[in-house]
Formats: structure tokens, sequence, C-alpha cells
């Protein structure tokens, strides 16, 4: 019927946007990307981890980033020839250092982590008591540690306040990622901070 052909013209011509923002990403991204799909979620927590079509055999090795055209997926947990499995960004056991784009004050570093259960949202802490956050920043990759590279959106500041001591600032950040519906992602191969190798053996 019209209506149903009307229904696949739409669908594909937002597969094809969708394709062409992936495309333009990888075409104009700073880093190499190695494209990926997800093949399976890990069914016991639905935000912990993913299992991607790439391995070692495609160059893939432990703790690399993952990415999407959105922002920051997480990074290689485990490694086998043809997939490996991602630890999500919204995963509790995952910390990563971040500062908010705008004020991108040196000092207003903080750790951003995944919370357990159904919340959706990342808590972003650790954060002195005069950094400079409001609703509506978005908050970046710092790039120390040595895995994740500089500048790579993490999502958007909801609301601030202090810690439950009153010392430190604190944030609830919605992911720029939507982890319910990620189908491909890219995998940062190299990116251009060598100066940071060497710091990748103790990170954990």
């Amino acid at each position: 019927s019209r209506e149903n052909l009307r229904g696949l013209v739409l669908e594909l011509q937002k597969e094809n946007y969708r394709l062409r923002k992936m495309l333009d990403f990888r075409e104009h991204s700073a880093y190499e990307l190695l494209p990926s799909e997800v093949i399976a979620r890990d069914p016991s927590n639905w935000f912990e981890t993913i299992t991607i079509n790439k391995g070692s055999q495609h160059g893939v090795k432990k703790n690399m980033a993952v990415v999407t055209p959105e922002g920051l997926v997480g990074n290689i947990l485990n490694v086998s020839p043809s997939s490996s499995q991602v630890l999500l960004l919204t995963d509790s056991r995952r910390a990563v250092s971040a500062i908010v784009m705008r004020s991108r004050e040196p000092g207003d570093i903080g750790i951003v982590e995944g919370s357990s259960g159904e919340n959706v949202y990342l808590k972003f802490s650790n954060l002195p008591p005069e950094a400079n956050i409001q609703p509506g920043d978005i908050v970046i990759s710092s790039g120390l540690g040595g895995i994740f590279p500089k500048g790579l959106v993490i999502g958007t500041v909801q609301e601030t306040g202090l810690d439950q001591y009153g010392l430190l600032q604190q944030a609830l950040v919605l992911p720029s990622v939507n982890f319910n519906r990620l189908e491909e992602v890219f995998i940062v191969l190299e990116f251009p901070f060598k100066e940071v190798e060497g710091e990748e053996e103790g990170e954990e």
C-alpha cells in the first residue's frame, strides 16, 4: 500500500542520514577510526557492556576508546580475534577524567562515573567548590590517563550541587549517546597524544 511505501521511504531516508553522519564523522575526525557493529548486549544488565564485531585481527586492543558521532561510548574491555566487549560509560565500574567545555579551566577537572541500576544519568564529581559549572554545560573528556583522547563529548549538565560533605561540587550529566539505540560504533585505533602512551599499562 501507499502508506507502507511511504513508511519504507522514510526509514530509508533516516538510515541514509545516519550512515552519512557516521561517514562524515569518520572523514573529519582527528583520529584513526575503525567502524564496527554492535552484535550483542549483556543480558544481565542493559547498561554495562556490549559486544562488537571487530577484534584483535582488526587491530583492536584492550582499553581503546569507543565513540559515535554523538560522543563517548566507553572503552574496550576484552578482545578476542573477531569480536570485542565494550565497557559502557554508564557502567558503575567506569570512571573518566572530564572537564567542562565552556570554561576549560585547567583546575576544574572532575570524574564522570556511571551509576548502577536504571539511572540513565552520569555523576560528575570531585570538582573544586569554585568550579565554573552550570546546567546546559557540555562535559568532555580531559585526556588525562591516556585511554581517552581529550575533547570527546560525554554529555550535558542537568543540575549541580555540593557533595554530601558540602565541600566539593558535583553534577548530574545526561549522556549525549543513547545507549539503548547503539547499532554502529567506532573504535579509536590511534589518536595524536604520544606523550601519554606510557601511562596506559597501569590503568585498569
